[in-house]
């Protein structure tokens, strides 16, 4: 994260790089969850239920809460003193601790709040399902939410963050999914399409990123 070499590609405490803790973690932590439940549960929670099939004058509760979530990080990006660190920190992290900002500790809350809306995510999934299968939900879902984000303008080397263009990227390639679902096209060229349209959406960003 940043153009400043290396520095900012490592975590603020344990100097692992964010990247390999995350893919560390994705696959320890769903090889853990697979020995815990080896096969799909199904839940049969009424408030769990309900918070997955309910509706709000006709609107899912589901995109009600993500409609919500959307519009306090958009201002939480935009609006507050955290959110200009995060942006600063992302373009330039060496440049950021040199002026004294909190490096570290906006670093963490970072990880905090993405994984809690990642739970909260998985929470959300499980209720819409009402299962829980971790050999299926939530696969290569990190490869969609990578898409999304850079398919929205938010460049991979930081400087720049786009919540709504990253629903909006988000909602694109769903309804690509859908579409090739639609067309009795495997969930394999679905997986190859999203590799194409991140190198084009990388390359484009790149290339505006040098005028």
């Amino acid at each position: 994260m940043g153009r400043d070499g290396g520095a900012a590609r490592w975590s603020p405490y344990v100097g692992v790089q964010p990247i390999v803790a995350t893919l560390a973690l994705l696959v320890g932590v769903r090889g853990l969850a697979n020995v815990l439940v080896p096969q799909l549960v199904e839940f049969r929670n009424p408030d769990l239920i309900a918070l997955g099939s309910s509706s709000l004058s006709g609107v899912p509760v589901i995109v009600v809460i993500a409609a919500v979530l959307t519009l306090l990080m958009a201002f939480l990006v935009r609006r507050t003193t955290f959110g200009r660190q995060v942006v600063a920190i992302g373009g330039n992290r060496a440049a950021s601790e040199l002026s004294g900002l909190p490096v570290r500790r906006v670093l963490l809350l970072v990880y905090v709040i993405s994984g809690v809306l990642a739970a909260l995510a998985g929470v959300l999934a499980t209720a819409r399902l009402q299962a829980s299968d971790p050999t299926s939900l939530g696969l290569f879902i990190e490869l969609s939410a990578i898409t999304a984000v850079v398919v929205g303008g938010t460049p991979l080397s930081g400087g720049r963050i786009r919540v709504l263009s990253t629903v909006m990227g988000a909602l694109l390639m769903q309804l690509l999914s859908a579409t090739l679902i639609k067309h009795n096209l495997p969930q394999s060229w679905t997986q190859i399409v999203q590799a194409v349209i991140i190198l084009a959406a990388v390359y484009a960003t790149r290339e505006r990123g040098t005028r």
